[in-house]
């Protein structure tokens, strides 16, 4: 009888089961390019691995090997390097990119934090390379993603300003939108960065970004504003105080665009169970009652713009409910 140790020989004994993930690679290499002699006996054939497919077996074999924070660790240093040639600019992006698939796992994002990894954003995030600043935002919101430990981080650096800052000012597109998209991680179900982006004027930023021409920005400026709202209510009163109302309704008699269906939602949110923002709705120099019912007779029979007439009827019901008198016909 065969003992339990005994691996495949070619004299019938099978072979050890592979105890982990690397064991069953090391496993597919050694046995797929074989033909055992019962395999042979039943007609079951087997064609030699093709060297192509042993190389990105091995690869996988080693790839398993390497430690996250070492590579990691590498990596900062990569980032943290003061030449700006086109080859340390490529390197700098690739590293970025490999952390960011180390960092979608919560344990080494902390990690990233662990070994220093957040001392690069200051440099990263004032680099003359656009590339690498939206990289680096884009870094910032995986690691702060469904990560208190890491949102906390961030808070501790004071990067909600910066973040702000960037929004706000920088002249690429394209960072604009990563900066927002790390705001809007970093501020999702966390209190205390809700309250430092409200500190900080966040909400202006926002109202600014819904004043670009970029639509990307826009929608995604009003979809963070609904977030927050949803979460916070008690922002409303600074919203309506702001005159956040008023530029909602002006931006609805713009050009029809998809933009208007996060605007309806954002109005929505904002006034909802909040009357001095409803009675900003009724005001007469708005005509916004008017324009909410032009607006549902336009999207009629219009499948693809069904739910912002919806989010617009809804808004119509709220303000022009019969405990408000002042109805614009």
């Amino acid at each position: 009888m065969a003992s339990g140790g005994d691996s495949g020989d070619g004299k019938g004994h099978e072979p050890r089961v592979p105890k982990d993930m690397k064991g069953l690679l090391q496993y597919c290499i050694t046995a797929a390019g074989t033909e055992s002699e019962s395999d042979t006996q039943s007609g079951r054939t087997f064609e030699p691995m093709s060297e192509e497919r042993r190389q990105w077996l091995e690869k996988a074999l080693d790839e398993m090997s390497v430690s996250p924070v070492q590579r990691m660790k590498s990596c900062v240093s990569v980032l943290l390097d003061e030449k700006d040639d086109d080859e340390t600019v490529e390197k700098k992006l690739n590293a970025l990119d490999e952390t960011m698939e180390w960092c979608e796992q919560i344990d080494f994002a902390i990690d990233f934090h662990k070994t220093g990894g957040f001392n690069t954003f200051d440099k990263l995030l004032d680099d003359p390379e656009p590339e690498i600043r939206w990289k680096t935002l884009e870094l910032i919101a995986t690691l702060v993603q469904n990560n208190p430990y890491c949102q906390k981080a961030i808070l501790e650096f004071h990067y909600v300003p910066v973040l702000i800052k960037i929004l706000d000012t920088d002249h690429n597109s394209t960072v604009k939108v990563k900066a927002l998209y790390a705001l809007s991680c970093l501020t999702r179900n966390d209190l205390d960065c809700q309250n430092e982006f409200s500190k900080h004027d966040g909400f202006s930023t926002l109202m600014r970004a819904m004043q670009t021409d970029v639509e990307k920005l826009k929608i995604k400026a009003a979809f963070m504003l609904s977030s927050i709202c949803s979460d916070r209510p008690e922002f409303k009163d600074t919203l309506c105080n702001m005159g956040m109302i008023e530029q909602l309704v002006g931006h609805l008699t713009e050009k029809h665009s998809n933009f208007h269906e996060h605007l309806m939602s954002a109005i929505l949110c904002v006034i909802t169970d909040h009357e001095p923002s409803i009675q900003e709705c009724l005001k007469q120099e708005l005509n916004f009652p008017r324009l909410l019912r032009e607006r549902i007779t336009f999207l009629e029979g219009k499948v693809e713009f069904e739910e912002e007439k919806n989010y617009a009827g809804e808004i119509l019901k709220l303000i022009c409910s019969n405990d408000h008198e002042e109805i614009l016909r």
